[in-house]
């Protein structure tokens, strides 16, 4: 079974399905690196909730065991942020994060989260705009965590300052809908989602279809990924690959904003791969 066979076998084909994410993120870089094991990524993330939980009264409040979290997560493993070379690939590989210590909001989080759930905690992801966050379910309210702020609690008033930095034009955004938690599958795809930009900007295509790939088996119901994976083919001279990818996202979206550009592209492909035969 080579990497994106088991990949898709860890996610799934149900997209209502829920997916073991940390296996799945530990798996996301075999399509660039062959020298570690996933498993043991999974194994060391989960050692360090036993660790911590063990450590844990059974009676500590939700505030305590957030404070023992960040104190174990930043000042005993010495997780932080990579500010310094945000855009390398090394801060979205789980295991390079894992040895480094270091990573990028959605790596960081997505890790910080397996620790605290092993402590009771309620943590699930946000995909904010622009910084993925972390968000703990009290019964008195939730808290929003900004874990590559090295566990920052975020008041009302800065997400809605960070949201108007973000989405420039709107004078007072609605919060409520950007705080929502996010399902296993959604934080697997803004994670692959990071590494499709960085490939796309260093015009890696190889890289960039092993990402594709991975997207279209996760969203198979989000059609553009086929036609992002359909760009990526026709760059690497796969005509017939990315005549396919776009007929089928041309027939999920009949009448798509881009259509009147892509219908003549397409028709081009077609007629490249008959020359190919």
């Amino acid at each position: 079974m080579n990497a994106l066979e088991s990949f898709e076998r860890l996610i799934g084909a149900r997209c209502e399905a829920p997916l073991p994410l940390l296996e799945a993120a530990a798996s996301v870089a075999l399509y660039a690196r062959q020298d570690f094991d996933p498993a043991q990524v999974v194994q060391t993330v989960r050692t360090w909730g036993e660790r911590l939980r063990a450590r844990i009264a059974p009676d500590a409040s939700s505030v305590s065991r957030l404070r023992m979290l960040n104190h174990f997560y930043f000042d005993e493993l010495g997780f932080g942020p990579d500010e310094d070379d945000y855009y390398c690939v090394d801060n979205s590989y789980l295991h390079r994060v894992v040895e480094r210590r270091a990573g990028i909001p959605i790596t960081l989080s997505l890790l910080y989260i397996e620790i605290g759930r092993a402590i009771g905690l309620k943590l699930a992801g946000v995909g904010f705009p622009g910084h993925f966050l972390v968000k703990l379910a009290m019964s008195e309210g939730a808290l929003f965590i900004d874990v590559f702020g090295r566990g920052q609690t975020l008041s009302a008033e800065a997400l809605r300052a960070r949201l108007k930095a973000v989405l420039r034009g709107s004078d007072e955004p609605p919060l409520a809908p950007y705080l929502r938690a996010a399902s296993e599958r959604e934080v697997l795809a803004r994670l692959l989602r990071n590494l499709k930009a960085i490939h796309a900007e260093n015009e890696d295509w190889p890289a960039l279809l092993e990402i594709q790939h991975r997207l279209v088996a996760l969203l198979p119901d989000v059609p553009e990924e086929r036609r992002d994976r359909a760009f990526v083919f026709e760059r690497l001279q796969c005509p017939r690959a990315a005549a396919q990818d776009l007929s089928a996202y041309l027939a999920a979206r009949p009448e798509p904003a881009d259509a009147r550009q892509l219908r003549p592209r397409l028709a081009a492909l077609w007629d490249a791969a008959k020359r190919l035969n």
